[in-house]
């Protein structure tokens, strides 16, 4: 059928259900659910009462969207045991089953008719679909793919997963930006002419006439490293910023490439690891704006130790080390120490007794090349051979070797076979400029730019009903690797196989295997959890002077380890809220007071029985995404547990409903405040259910250290037997007790814990599941496909709901593989 015929049935299909359904959803329903209103619903819900839901008026249009809306939320409270209130007489249970089954069949009916046959609407990729698809069918470098992605519009804010295909939009700043990164994607893609010379440049600290200079310096701010013989001893962790970075010493990034960089450093007075670590920043006046952390590695010591990234440079980048971890000297509290200002840095250095680290030398060397032309050069102009003067060399007919490029690439791009007459129009785009004597090369790029825009690129597609083997692969493929099928996927897919259940098994077993499933761990961790915000604020360094670009890394790192352990090991949600392990490198594991875990690199570790950490929600990027970095608020720690572990956030607040002000001088408490917030009846019945996991998160500060008074800003410490102003003091204690709404008081984080083990796994199971399929079909979880999510969950609960096999559950769903 062709696809306007189908077009036109569907509209035909959804004006009829739209003619017919008011008065049968009605006549359907309103006579079983009558009873149950009338006996045990009026009395609150009526004319003469406060709440906010009158059923007399509510109606059983279900065609109107806030009365279908009103309805599924009657369901809902009436199943778990919410409505009638506990308090409440109860109604006859034969009652109840009949009116909650009436209302059921017409609210799923309605359902389906407003869908008229298609549950998931044309979806575009995603900005980091797009990202990861160019690069992997251009074969250009991922840090360009990420450079070109970030130049399209930014996904809109729903609240939920950027995939669904409801709340992407599509305007003619989005053609523009298309065709724009196209011909950037093409550029990095398509590389011929001479080879980038790859440079090498050392920089000998020890030899340096800059750090000579400020080193001896007297004026305020400089004279902050110390000379040795072999090099130069940083102390201070902002001194990096205008002394040892590359630029300073000579260096300008020639040409965009991958760079090897190597750093020769040692500790210096150190009795305890202390940290080096290397930058990619800009010049900002005088010093370096340090923008990316490439890595951090311990040194341990006096031994010296050779470190190397190979980051992706562009002209105007530079490099820096800096340091961290450094213990200051004896009698010093806080840094910057007072200095006399006749001093100067360099005279305090010249004796200073703290730890440090020598920087001895900087290797820069790029760009580098496996081979020229690059891979992807070759991939792309598929028949084409090259000269040994980086020129192209064609062996047949000009129109010949399009076809050829075309054929290549145009259906790994659509991730499908080519359909009649498409390998013809999309070569014949180039045959002008063949026609014209132009290049080969403009000639070319004009097709491969017209696949970059087609539809067939930028929409996963498919007809409604039951997706075909390439649309299936298509949409298994970007939901666990964000991107293109490969090779293989394609290949079965060809084969008519992908449709198999048992072959589609096989196939998530291995794209879950792959290196490239934690494109999904890491997208997937990075909206359900929110881990995209974990930078959105920055902590008060001076209430958390502990908290760094490095312990910030490693708290991201932990929240993806975990759940790709989940995946890998096939656990059960319950781990979700409590965990025997997390993931660790030294820094985290020194925020979290776990000891014995040396260097920087991330690894499993076992958690004591007495520690407090486990689960997700004890982990610090979560705490720090819920906090606003001065204080924290039971509110949005609440709210995270209800809407991002069990699925049922609250409504937000009333629009007259001041937010709560921070207090960091400590005269009042968080508990306080929000006594006197929940005076209203219209706050408190929110907050009963918000209030308490946000209480149990207490004892937790913004950046996720244990704790149980609150620091507050201001006060003295004593040094040296004398008091001098600090920039905090301990303020009141931390009371993180509290009862849910169910009436089960905890006395802090454990006992809640275990209040959610005993009552809410099947709930966190069901959201686990519910936002998998959401994410992997870019279609919310609508009323009639409650009961594919209700199989699923019941299907696991015997074995614990594995992540893993909820996975495969999902992918062999009706959801996942039909549109």
């Amino acid at each position: 059928m062709e696809f306007m015929d189908r077009v036109w049935l569907v509209i035909v299909a959804f004006a009829i259900g739209g003619l017919v359904s008011s008065d049968a959803f009605a006549q359907s329903f309103e006579a079983e659910v009558t009873p149950l209103v009338e006996t045990s619903c009026l009395s609150c819900h009526g004319d003469r009462t406060v709440t906010p839901l009158n059923l007399n008026r509510l109606g059983f249009d279900l065609t109107d969207r806030e009365t279908f809306q009103t309805w599924a939320r009657i369901v809902e409270r009436v199943e778990q045991g919410e409505m009638p209130p506990p308090a409440m007489p109860r109604p006859d249970a034969a009652v109840v089953e009949r009116a909650l089954g009436a209302v059921k069949s017409a609210l799923v009916d309605a359902n389906l008719v407003a869908r008229a046959g298609q549950r998931t609407p044309l979806r575009r990729l995603t900005r980091l679909e797009y990202q990861y698809t160019i690069q992997d069918l251009l074969g250009i470098d991922p840090a360009l793919a990420l450079e070109f992605s970030q130049l399209l519009p930014a996904e809109a804010d729903s609240g939920g997963f950027d995939t669904v295909a409801a709340h992407q939009g599509f305007s003619a700043l989005h053609v523009r930006s298309y065709l724009d990164v196209a011909d950037r994607a093409l550029d990095a893609a398509i590389m011929l002419g001479p080879r980038p010379a790859t440079v090498r440049h050392e920089i000998d600290y020890a030899k340096s006439q800059y750090l000579y200079f400020i080193s001896r310096a007297k004026t305020l701010g400089l004279g902050i490293v110390k000379q040795l013989d072999d090099s130069y001893v940083a102390f201070f962790d902002f001194g990096s910023t205008y002394t040892f970075h590359s630029e300073q010493e000579g260096f300008h990034v020639p040409a965009p490439g991958r760079y090897h960089v190597t750093l020769d450093a040692y500790p210096y007075q150190a009795y305890t690891p202390v940290t080096v670590s290397l930058y990619r920043g800009i010049k900002a006046g005088a010093a370096a704006s340090l923008d990316e952390l490439l890595g951090s590695f311990d040194l341990v010591g006096d031994v010296p130790r050779t470190v190397e990234v190979t980051p992706f440079l562009r002209p105007g980048d530079l490099i820096s080390p800096s340091v961290a971890d450094l213990d200051l000297a004896p009698g010093i509290a806080t840094f910057p120490f007072p200095i006399d200002s006749t001093q100067g840095f360099a005279d305090v250095v010249k004796d200073y007794k703290g730890e440090g680290v020598a920087m001895q030398a900087l290797t820069i060397e790029g760009p580098l090349f496996d081979a020229w032309p690059p891979e992807s050069t070759r991939q792309l102009l598929t028949g084409v051979e090259f000269d040994d003067a980086d020129a192209i060399h064609l062996t047949k007919d000009p129109y010949d070797h399009m076809v050829d490029i075309v054929a290549a690439v145009a259906p790994r791009a659509f991730r499908r076979p080519l359909e009649a007459g498409e390998l013809e129009f999309y070569t014949s785009l180039a045959e002008p400029l063949l026609v014209e004597g132009r290049p080969f090369l403009d000639a070319v790029r004009v097709p491969l730019r017209a696949i970059l825009s087609a539809r067939a690129f930028l929409f996963q597609a498919g007809a409604p009903g039951q997706l075909d083997n390439f649309a299936l692969a298509s949409r298994l493929s970007y939901f666990l690797w964000r991107s293109m099928p490969d090779a293989e996927l394609l290949e079965v897919a060809r084969a008519g196989q992908l449709s198999d259940a048992t072959v589609l098994r096989q196939q998530v077993d291995r794209m879950l295997d792959d290196a490239k499933s934690a494109r999904f761990v890491e997208d997937f961790a990075g909206q359900a959890f929110r881990l995209y915000e974990l930078r959105a604020t920055a902590p008060d360094r001076g209430l958390y002077p502990e908290y760094s670009d490095r312990l910030g890394q490693a708290m991201e790192r932990e929240t993806e380890l975990f759940l790709a352990e989940l995946i890998a090991e096939d656990r059960g949600v319950e781990h979700l809220i409590s965990a025997d392990f997390t993931f660790v490198n030294r820094s985290l594991a020194e925020h979290y007071d776990l000891p014995g875990v040396e260097g920087q690199h991330m690894r499993k570790v076992t958690l004591p029985a007495d520690s407090p950490r486990g689960g997700l929600l004890t982990q610090a990027s979560v705490l720090k995404i819920t906090a606003n970095g001065t204080t924290t608020s039971p509110v949005p720690r609440g709210n995270f547990v209800l809407a991002n572990l069990l699925g049922q956030p609250a409504p937000p607040p009333p629009g007259n409903v001041a937010g709560l002000e921070p207090d960091t001088r400590g005269t009042t408490t968080i508990r306080e405040q929000l006594e006197a917030h929940r005076s209203s009846p219209v706050c408190a019945s929110c907050h009963r259910a918000i209030d308490p996991p946000g209480f149990a998160l207490e004892s937790f500060n913004p950046i996720g250290g244990f704790r149980t008074t609150y620091r507050v800003s201001g006060g003295e410490i004593e040094v040296d037997g004398r008091m001098k102003p600090a920039p905090y003091t301990e303020g009141p204690a931390v009371d993180p007790s509290g009862v849910t709404s169910a009436g089960d008081a905890f006395a802090g984080i454990e006992e809640y814990k275990r209040l959610l083990l005993e009552h809410e796994v099947e709930q966190v199971a069901r959201h686990f599941t519910s936002q998998l399929l959401v994410y992997a079909t870019g279609a919310e979880i609508e009323f009639a496909d409650r009961d594919e999510v209700e199989r699923i969950v019941t299907e696991l609960s015997d074995s614990g709901y594995p992540v893993r096999t909820m996975i495969h559950q999902v992918v062999q769903s009706d959801l996942f593989r039909n549109r």
